[in-house]
């Protein structure tokens, strides 16, 4: 089953828009994710390699194409830029 997630911040900051299906996270081509990124973040190696990927992100935090996530809190870190429970963002 495919569970179609949105996470949208209050201020403008991010807006994405995210497929949950076979336990894997898509975070969909066209996002906005955060700029900021707080490079403490346990376990967010994944995230900061597709955000310092210019193929993946561009310099306006706009996603370039759909980034597949193994877990929903790595998904949340690489769209907010901070630490956060994936499951209640």
């Amino acid at each position: 089953m495919k569970v179609s997630i949105f996470l949208t911040a209050r201020n403008g900051d991010y807006s994405a828009s995210a497929l949950y299906e076979d336990g894997k996270v898509t975070v969909l081509k066209g996002s906005l994710i955060r700029m900021s990124f707080a490079d403490h973040i346990r376990g967010g190696r994944t995230a900061k390699k597709y955000r310092d990927d210019p193929s993946v992100v561009d310099d306006n935090g706009i996603v370039k194409k759909d980034c597949v996530f193994s877990s929903p809190s790595t998904a949340a870190q690489f769209v907010m830029g901070s630490s956060t429970n994936g499951w209640h963002s």
